[in-house]
């Protein structure tokens, strides 16, 4: 049976797997990293069950894309574009495979939460959970079909582990300008978990780093920051 859970703050209405992939706070947060403006379009690359999309669109009403490779995942994302009254072009599709469904068309913004962690990694339960959360293919192609569908000016925002900046960096830097880093700690003064990076495509501005997004306070509870990013969905600057 699925469940049906909230996201910030009932805004958003999400069916899920008990037992398969589960939208996580990284979502939510990457959904906030989204510079979009009213009627724009977005490609979320991985779509998992259309959490982002549906955070993006619960703040500004866009023209929203979803590419998935899994079916089982994209009945969900139908499911959760009714639930949500939503509309949502989805599309199942492998990005490894050669032939692709979107080729030559292109969005105002580009988002992506790709799979994390080796394949010897974390044990998952189910083929649906080893598929959207273990890292066995190849992230530079994943980042290349993702910028090959971006308009020029617009955005590309991903999240990933620290360690692996320098891959996405060495790939979105040839093509991205106005490159931002946000980290994100649990707590302050422990090393960062994840870190979204968000750029421009064509644009010359230098790369910043900003303070990081702490989302924990000492005694445990959520920071304020994080309150307002997860519960009432403010957008990152």
């Amino acid at each position: 049976m699925p469940t049906f859970d909230e996201f910030l703050g009932g805004k958003v209405l999400l069916e899920q797997s008990q037992k398969g992939l589960r939208a996580t706070s990284d979502a939510v947060l990457l959904a906030s990293a989204v510079p979009i403006k009213k009627g724009e379009t977005l490609l979320d690359v991985g779509a998992g069950n259309g959490v982002i999309g549906l955070c993006v669109n619960a703040r500004v009403h866009c023209c929203l894309t979803s590419l998935e490779c899994q079916s089982s995942l994209v009945k969900i994302i139908h499911q959760n574009a009714i639930l949500n009254h939503t509309d949502i072009n989805i599309i199942e599709h492998n990005l490894f495979h050669s032939k692709d469904p979107l080729k030559g068309k292109l969005f105002d913004h580009v988002v992506t939460n790709p799979p994390f962690y080796d394949n010897t990694g974390k044990g998952r339960q189910n083929d649906e959970q080893r598929l959207a959360y273990q890292a066995g293919f190849d992230l530079k192609k994943w980042l290349n079909y993702c910028l090959k569908h971006l308009k020029s000016k617009g955005s590309f925002c991903i999240i990933h582990r620290p360690e692996m900046m320098g891959k996405i960096l060495s790939v979105s830097e040839k093509k991205l300008g106005k490159i931002e880093i946000f980290p994100i700690q649990t707590k302050l003064n422990q090393p960062a978990t994840r870190v979204i990076i968000r750029g421009i495509l064509g644009s010359k501005t230098p790369l910043k780093l900003y303070p990081p997004i702490i989302m924990h306070n000492p005694d445990g509870t959520r920071s304020e920051l994080a309150e307002q990013i997860l519960r009432y969905g403010k957008q990152i600057l």
